[in-house]
């Protein structure tokens, strides 16, 4: 269970997301802290991709009483 609290929340990895974008936006940023925001960026969209496709899959497995199947 442990591992549901470690897991950000998509709304949470959205909000990271925003604030590198206004990071990378600062004309004081430079080039290679920007590159490194820009990494960072990456692995939070990577973070995003992972939940939409839990839920994703989630979705899939509602059975016809719309009840949660475990795979």
């Amino acid at each position: 269970m442990s591992e549901k609290k470690d897991k950000p929340t998509l709304e949470e990895s959205f909000a990271k997301i925003e604030s590198i974008l206004a990071q990378m936006e600062d004309q004081e940023t430079s080039l290679e802290e920007a590159f490194g925001l820009y990494q960072a960026g990456v692995g939070e969209l990577k973070t995003c991709n992972v939940i939409l496709d839990e839920v994703e899959k989630k979705m899939q497995i509602l059975n016809a009483d719309g009840e949660l199947e475990e795979l």
